[in-house]
């Protein structure tokens, strides 16, 4: 039985990442040789070269064919998304070649006790065999200290930015109100302002920041638990500030599919809302064209609407979570996008907590000393 990819890759020979299927091939010092000879900009005939090892490149994606082949003409049309998308080849690279399918995280499936003896095992084991991690703060020692005077700020802002926690635990028991949700998107996701820029583009203004002032994140929300929202699958059309229905389900059936997009993760798939962040490409590569800070700056926007969605949740008395552990593959297939205009790139949500909380919480102490 030959062993899986993944564990000859440190193995010597030539390994070709194909970002246009998000494929991994080792391949023959023929196959590269072909492939060094044929132009990337131009179409060349293909009885010019061996057609046994031609045949072998197109099927592994790493050339394309003009053929009317349905499989083959998929490629060729991803091909060219691809390139009008704009997208810079090491950003496509890490986008693609890390996205998850299928995959499902086993910790986390037992009931309470148990997952916290579990999960305390594990973590002593990886501490026993790794050590432990750098330390919790880091501190310089340069020409000279300046104290700072650490005036304690009060207010409804630094009170909600000190609440702000990570939920694993929320009650099914008590559903979210349209108004809470209502809020959530509103003051998370929604447009309160549009201007044109230099370029007479239309923008949004939105409480988060976002590269270049073009919000290229949607927000597609699973609803399983909100009073006067039937469940399902949405869109939320910021412009009109509205829910658009996708896909209609019942609400153990939303819970079911919000733990399957999150790889198992029930502690985020119980959660009344669970969001699903993607990005047209396009809305920030047509200013940042195949630049190599695109892609960041499209993680930070989705970063910055999480940390947002934290916020507005805690001041509503919610809990909230965000989590990249996602299966990004099933989740764009489900949703019916092509993944290269728009895509996956996170995962958050909301809803109301249990009174218990979770073993998975931690409790923090107002100094390390106490720890």
């Amino acid at each position: 039985m030959e062993r899986p990819l993944a564990d000859r890759e440190n193995e010597a020979g030539i390994l070709a990442l194909v970002p246009l299927n998000a494929e991994r091939h080792r391949i023959s010092r023929a196959e590269l040789d072909l492939l060094l000879c044929v132009p990337a900009d131009r179409w060349v005939d293909a009885t010019d070269y061996d057609p046994d090892l031609v045949r072998t490149l197109v099927s592994k994606g790493l050339l394309l064919s003009d053929s009317d082949d349905e499989e083959l003409r998929a490629s060729r049309e991803r091909d060219e998304a691809f390139t009008e998308n704009e997208w810079n080849l090491y950003g496509a690279l890490y986008h693609f070649m890390t996205q998850w399918g299928g995959v499902e995280i086993k910790e986390g499936e037992e009931e309470a006790p148990e997952l916290k003896i579990r999960s305390q095992a594990v973590a002593r084991a990886h501490v026993a065999e790794h050590g432990l991690p750098p330390s919790a703060t880091h501190e310089c020692n340069g020409a000279s200290e300046v104290r700072l005077p650490g005036v304690e700020r009060d207010g409804p802002l630094y009170r909600t930015l000190l609440a702000r926690r990570t939920t694993r635990s929320f009650d099914p028991k008590s559903p979210m109100t349209i108004e809470e949700l209502d809020s959530i998107l509103r003051y998370v996701f929604g447009c309160h302002g549009y201007a044109r820029n230099s370029a007479d583009v239309v923008c949004i203004k939105r409480t988060s920041p976002s590269g270049g002032g073009l919000h290229p994140i949607e927000v597609y929300p699973v609803i399983s638990n909100v009073a006067g929202v039937a469940a399902g699958i949405y869109h939320y059309n910021g412009g009109s500030h509205s829910l658009a229905m996708l896909e209609a389900l019942e609400p153990d059936e939303a819970r079911r599919l919000s733990t399957f997009f999150m790889c198992g993760q029930r502690y985020f798939g119980n959660a009344h809302v669970a969001c699903v962040l993607t990005a047209r490409f396009y809305r920030n590569h047509w200013k940042y064209r195949r630049h190599q800070k695109a892609y960041a700056g499209i993680l930070m926007d989705a970063a910055h609407l999480s940390q947002t969605l934290y916020l507005v949740s805690t001041e509503l008395n919610l809990g909230a979570f965000v989590t990249i552990a996602i299966n990004a593959r099933d989740i764009e297939d489900r949703l019916g996008l092509d993944g290269v205009s728009e895509g996956v790139i996170a995962m958050t949500g909301c809803g109301r907590r249990t009174s218990e909380g979770s073993p998975l919480e931690l409790d923090f102490y107002a100094h390390l000393a106490d720890v």
